[in-house]
């Protein structure tokens, strides 16, 4: 913490991740070969050897020695992975579950002597759980961008949703203290939706008889919501005695988010309601109702489709015998493919129809 956070500029206010946990199958590490980096390229997986004797014992002794193989090697490339992206350390397997999962890791920093998270491992469809805490959250984040490390979850890992994810954004003016927070709740500025149910709201106080103030807080919405608000005093939380310092901190919890909030966490805040939009100047975005929006547009050419082409399309279908792969490489016009249009096993048959159709007496 700076010795004097009060005279920061009214205006430097950034969005910080606080907490961030997300889960990815394991097998996804293999993919850490399309990130082009030497590290993870000479990690070759092992190739699986026939063996000698052509007999289900023998297949299955060999199935097995090669799924140990490959595990090896996946667990090196976790490590190597959090060694060369997240530059974390972690332990050996703790011997305890974590969230449903049969073992665990402490994720340490470099120097191997403060824990920055865990991670569970082991069952789950062969998932990895990563919990990264606060403290974990400003070392990673000190060398490596939050749109970085959204790529290498989202393109490389394949993760498309986050467990949970935590924004945080400290002032250091008492512009928005604790007050300011439950006057924005009574103006209903914590609402995410026009319509449904409210937030609710608990201020927390905690003062001596004498007057003087220990605990100072603003908590709207719960535990077990998917957005959970907590606005305090962290000056007094960190037992921070000088009388000229000022430190609020606004934080969001968010669960079951989109992977994509980490892209632009600035604009993500600022998105979720009135009240983080009044503390963030970032243009808010909207991520769940981008999608949503997407999602009505496909579902409605679907249903455009089947209105007028309904009929004609299951004729088609009935002329290849069912064959749907053959059916839509006659209707799909070549300059609408994609580049993998034929590895999905979609052929081009209306050229060759056309064709004996033309040749034919």
């Amino acid at each position: 913490m700076p010795s004097k956070p009060h005279q920061f500029h009214d205006e430097v206010r950034p969005v910080k991740v606080d907490h961030l946990a997300f889960s990815f199958p394991i097998t996804y590490l293999r993919h850490l070969d399309k990130s082009n980096e030497q590290d993870f390229i000479n990690l070759q997986f092992p190739e699986f050897r026939q063996p000698t004797a052509n007999t289900p014992e023998a297949i299955e002794r060999a199935m097995v020695k090669h799924k140990n193989k490959v595990s090896k090697v996946l667990a090196h490339r976790l490590d190597e992975f959090f060694v060369k992206v997240f530059k974390f350390r972690l332990s050996p397997m703790r011997g305890r579950g974590l969230h449903g999962y049969e073992d665990s890791m402490i994720i340490f920093d470099m120097t191997g002597t403060v824990e920055c998270g865990l991670i569970g491992i082991g069952g789950n469809q062969d998932t990895v759980f990563v919990q990264i805490n606060g403290t974990g959250c400003d070392k990673l984040f000190s060398h490596i961008t939050p749109q970085k490390v959204h790529w290498w979850l989202s393109s490389i890992l394949g993760v498309t949703r986050l467990a949970r994810l935590d924004l945080a954004v400290d002032d250091y003016t008492g512009n928005f203290d604790c007050k300011y927070a439950e006057m924005c709740f009574y103006e209903g500025a914590f609402r995410t939706a026009k319509k449904g149910r409210g937030p609710t709201m608990v201020p927390h106080k905690r003062i001596s008889q004498t007057g003087e103030l220990f605990e100072e807080a603003t908590i709207v919405g719960s535990r077990s919501s998917t957005v959970y608000w907590r606005v305090y005093n962290k000056k007094l939380e960190q037992k921070i005695t000088d009388p000229n310092v000022i430190w609020y901190r606004n934080e969001v919890e968010l669960k079951k988010v989109d992977v994509d909030y980490l892209a632009s966490p600035a604009a993500a805040f600022a998105g979720l309601c009135d009240f983080s939009a009044s503390i963030e100047p970032a243009e808010p975005v909207k991520f769940e109702k981008i999608k949503k929006a997407k999602g009505l547009e496909f579902f409605g050419r679907i249903a455009w489709v089947r209105r007028q082409c309904g009929v004609a399309l299951a004729e088609i279908v009935a002329m290849t015998e069912g064959d749907l792969g053959e059916a839509f490489g006659m209707l799909i016009p070549h300059k609408h493919r994609r580049d993998n249009f034929e590895a999905l096993g979609v052929p081009d048959s209306y050229q060759s129809l056309m064709n004996n159709v033309m040749e034919s007496r």
